[in-house]
């Protein structure tokens, strides 16, 4: 980003924040009124309820009314709306990506974005499947929130609040139907008294359809769901001083197709004629692919089961609450996939299985901050067991990969955050947190022979096809051990191996706050830092010790940052400037074969400005917005796999000319400018009814969605349009509204990787959803 067009952005981004507020959206309805300003938002970000304009954090704020209104059902949607924050799909999990920063789909990794719902830590990527339920706000932090809530937030923590059970009775039903995608949506609750000290809140979500890419060779709309979500929650008063809150839930989720993938092919090589593009069929980016082989007994599918039990005991000690948050969870995904992503016979994974659990406990002492010395400590305990199976099929090797992964890991910890008012105005807080984690991992890969399932070592002949064999400058019979020496290790890494290895680690991470108060704005500065745990890596396919084991990553930010109240109290601005240093980034990386790797990426600098707010500029009127500006660069990223293209060529090949280096280069999912704004308006059209309607634009500019940096898989800068207007009863009791998505039917990427075992210029790219118009009714009663 060059200084002429970060001033440019810059000056474009505070002349629209000079005039807009924060993203959404509170805790509580964000409406103006002449005498009062806007409405309060009530957030936890600091682990006890708090005005969000006494955090001094870079934080958005999303509430129940916003997710429902723009049907949002996942963080991967949630995060278009997010500056400077991104989630997408890919073949093996999520990328979450926060300020530049995130370490990619691997089984072996937890989030460098921690998730945390009510509490508990939910650190695996494929938790991100769990669709919303319910919610009473999602926060979303930036930058490292390791005192409080520790490890893995190296870049950022969603804090998710669930809707508790009410003395009264309340519910809703809210459906939706998605005339572009065949999409029903249903999510209820309803919550009420049992007894004078006991509450319960029931809630339930049914999505089925959704599929925006059509498979022309299964005539399937892909990714298809049918989701069933339900979730219990208990609130019971054994006394006045203590509370105890128990809550579970079931996910489930079957998917029709695996991922919204297609191959796309560079202009050059498309042109060129090759028989091959007959096959292939399809090689541009729109809402078709091309991919299974039926014939070969290829399916894309998958099932996701997830439980979560929470359970929070809070007893108020007068000057002091001690809570107790206990936290149960575990998952299970079944799941094939084309992993080329066409009818081509080349790779496909014919089983991928993942299990885990996990148990965890936390025990907290809050003070009741009402005087000049406030604090929180605690202790934090959590077990993980992950299990990972997989049968990966190379057909022209004529192997099915066989890995079996397990990493087991116990984590404990001890925390406090201090603070201390110097002044009227003001005051210092200072974070301290140190953990310890101990990880066991095993790795087994066996290549087996395609037609017996035997081990190739076993096998006394291995018969390839008289084409391939061309291909690869091979004979067409090979002695087992021979195949497996000369091609599969010689030539493509593949080598049977049995793993296992220990790592113990432990880390320091305080952070330092100041912040001064005046009636109408609150200025801050700090410093933090944060620890992500290292680990071992799932995906690798070579029999190497040392490559098998990663080393645990580290950042120190500073942040400067204000929060100011204007217009009487009609409009807030936040503001913050960050720089971000990150030592041994842990990164994934395709290997442009059959293979994925690990590898600590040196050192590197994310900066940038977040600017967020809302206003109540006019009677009936809400503007509200979030604009991210970012800078981010490798400053020590040797080795790194290098882009191949048929037409052109990086230029920064290392001396060899097998790798690259990423010095000086930016991070893929990390675009200079992104940014939402919503402009909102409200009216009373008679004593019976209201009108509502939203028009919201979501703006990035270019970003690379490939970690080599392929330009060819560079998605160019888009802005997106939706718009919703909707009818409600005077009392705010129904509403009926018609909500319209991608108005423009902009074709976006979100993640590619090289097609596997295909010549340069061949790549699978995932996309998102084009235009879509929904209709959505909902009723709330008390």
């Amino acid at each position: 980003m060059n200084i002429t067009t970060t001033f440019k952005k810059t000056a474009v981004a505070i002349a629209l924040l000079s005039s807009f507020s924060s993203q959404g959206i509170s805790a509580e309805e964000a409406s103006a009124d002449e005498d009062k300003g806007l409405e309060v938002i009530m957030v936890t970000a600091q682990k006890r309820v708090q005005n969000v304009k006494e955090v001094p954090i870079s934080m958005s704020a999303v509430n129940q009314e916003k997710l429902m209104e723009n049907n949002i059902s996942d963080t991967e949607e949630l995060s278009a709306y997010i500056a400077n924050f991104s989630v997408s799909e890919s073949g093996q999990g999520f990328n979450v990506i926060m300020r530049g920063l995130g370490s990619g789909p691997n089984q072996g990794f937890e989030q460098t974005v921690g998730t945390f719902v009510d509490g508990i830590y939910r650190g695996r990527g494929h938790l991100m499947r769990s669709a919303f339920l319910d919610l009473e706000r999602v926060e979303v932090l930036r930058g490292p929130q390791s005192a409080l809530f520790g490890k893995n937030t190296t870049a950022g923590a969603l804090n998710l609040t669930t809707a508790k059970p009410t003395e009264d009775l309340q519910g809703y039903i809210n459906t939706s139907y998605d005339f572009s995608f065949d999409e029903t949506t249903i999510e209820g609750a309803v919550s009420n008294s049992i007894t004078d000290n006991l509450q319960a809140r029931v809630a339930l979500k049914v999505i089925d359809g959704g599929g925006y890419q059509e498979n022309t060779v299964t005539g399937n709309d892909e990714v298809g769901h049918e989701t069933y979500n339900a979730r219990v929650t208990l609130a019971w008063q054994p006394s006045s001083d203590l509370n105890v809150t128990l809550s579970a839930q079931h996910d489930n989720d079957e998917l029709t197709g695996y991922a919204p993938s297609q191959v796309y092919i560079e202009p050059a090589v498309a042109g060129s004629g090759a028989p091959i593009l007959g096959i292939i069929k399809d090689w541009e980016l729109d809402d078709k692919s091309h991919k299974t082989n039926p014939a070969l007994g290829e399916v894309e599918a998958a099932t996701f089961e997830a439980d979560h039990v929470t359970l929070n005991l809070e007893y108020d000690m007068g000057d002091l609450v001690l809570t107790a948050t206990s936290g149960y969870q575990d998952y299970e995904l079944s799941q094939s996939n084309d992993a080329d992503q066409s009818v081509l016979p080349m790779v496909y994974r014919a089983l991928g299985n993942e299990a885990f659990t996990q148990i965890s406990q936390e025990v907290r002492l809050t003070s009741a901050n009402d005087g000049a010395f406030n604090y929180i400590a605690g202790v934090y305990y959590q077990e993980t067991d992950l299990d990972y199976d997989e049968i990966y099929r190379v057909y022209p090797l004529v192997i099915d990969g066989d890995r079996q992964f397990n990493v087991d890991s116990k984590t404990q910890a001890v925390f406090a955050q201090f603070n201390y008012q110097l002044s009227e105005q003001w005051e210092a807080t200072l974070g301290l947190r140190y953990s310890n984690e101990d990880k066991d991992g095993t790795r087994d890969f066996t290549s087996l022979y395609l037609p017996t399932g035997k081990p190739i070592v076993e096998t006394d002949l291995v018969t390839l096809d008289p084409a391939i064999a061309a291909r690869f400058g091979l004979p067409a019979q090979m002695p087992g051990i021979n195949y497996s020496i000369g091609v599969l290790k010689g030539a493509q890494d593949i080598i049977d191996h049995n793993l296992a290895e220990s790592r113990s680690e432990s880390h320091f991470t305080p952070s330092l706050n100041i912040k001064y108060k005046l009636d109408n704005m609150m200025f801050y500065g700090s410093i933090a830092t944060g620890a992500k745990a290292g680990g071992f890596d799932s995906r690798s396919n070579n029999d190497s010790r040392e490559k098998f084991e990663f080393d645990d990553e580290s950042v120190i930010s500073y942040e400067l940052g204000s929060k100011l109240t204007l217009d009487d109290g009609l409009a807030d601005i936040n503001f913050a400037i960050f720089n971000m240093e990150f030592e041994d980034l842990q990164t994934t990386i395709y290997d442009g074969s059959t293979g994925f790797f690990v590898e600590n990426g040196g050192l590197a600098t994310s900066r940038g400005i977040e600017m967020d707010g809302r206003w109540a500029f006019a009677d009936n009127w809400l503007l509200s917005g979030s604009v991210g500006l970012l800078d981010f660069k490798w400053d020590e990223f040797t080795g790194a796999k290098c882009f191949k293209s048929a037409t052109v060529t990086p230029d920064n090949v290392e001396e060899g000319g097998l790798s690259c280096d990423m010095k000086g280069k930016t991070n893929a999912f990390a675009p200079d400018f992104s940014g939402s704004l919503a402009l909102e308006y409200y009216t009373e059209l008679n004593d019976l009814f209201e009108l509502k309607a939203t028009v919201d634009l979501i703006h990035k500019s270019d970003y690379y969605t490939n970690a080599d940096l392929n330009p060819w898989t560079q998605q160019e800068a888009y802005t997106k349009l939706n718009a919703r207007v909707s009818l409600l009863d005077i009392g705010g009791t129904w509403q009926v509204a018609l909500l319209a998505k991608n108005l423009t039917d902009e074709t976006t990427a979100s993640f590619s990787i090289d097609m596997p075992l295909m010549p340069a210029g061949f790549y699978n790219v995932w996309t998102e959803p084009g235009r879509s118009v929904s209709m959505q009714l909902s009723y709330n009663f008390e």
